[in-house]
C-alpha cells in the first residue's frame, strides 16, 4: 500500500500542481481580460470626447454658416438695390442724353436757318459796341 499511497500522493501532488498551473494561467487571463476592458473603457472615453469636440466644432461652423448666410442675404439685398440704382441711373442719362441730342439738332438746324444768319447780320454792329463797351 505503500506504493498506492505514494501513487496517490504523487497523483494528487500532480493534480494540484496541474491545477495550480490552471489556476495562475485562469488568473493571468483573468488580469489580461481585465487590461483589455480597461483599455476599451479608456478608450471609448477618448472617443465619446472627440465625439464632444466634434458635436462643438459642428455648432460652431453651423452658427459661422448662419452668420455668413445672413451676411451673404444683407449682401445680396445692398447689391440689387445698388444695381437698380444704376439702372434707374442710367435710364435717367440715356433720357437727359436723346433729349439733348435733340436740343442740339434743333439748334444746328435754327442757326442754319435764313432768319438766324439775317439776324446775326442785322445785330453785328450793335454785338462789336457792345463788346468795346465791356473792354474799356
Amino acid at each position: 500500500m505503500s506504493d498506492n499511497a505514494l501513487n496517490d500522493a504523487d497523483r494528487r501532488e500532480a493534480a494540484i500542481s496541474r491545477l495550480a498551473h490552471e489556476l495562475r494561467r485562469a488568473l493571468e487571463q483573468r488580469a489580461l481580460f481585465e487590461l483589455e476592458v480597461l483599455n476599451s473603457r479608456d478608450h471609448a472615453i477618448a472617443q465619446a470626447a472627440q465625439i464632444g469636440e466634434l458635436r462643438h466644432r459642428l455648432v460652431k461652423q453651423a452658427a459661422i454658416l448662419e452668420t455668413r448666410r445672413s451676411e451673404f442675404s444683407i449682401h445680396r439685398e445692398n447689391h440689387l438695390a445698388h444695381i437698380a440704382r444704376l439702372e434707374s441711373a442710367l435710364a435717367d442719362a440715356s433720357r437727359t442724353a436723346a433729349l439733348a441730342e435733340s436740343l442740339r439738332r434743333e439748334l444746328a438746324a435754327t442757326r442754319g436757318s435764313t432768319t438766324w444768319r439775317i439776324g446775326r447780320l442785322v445785330m453785328l454792329p450793335a454785338r462789336l459796341l457792345k463788346r468795346l463797351l465791356r473792354r474799356g
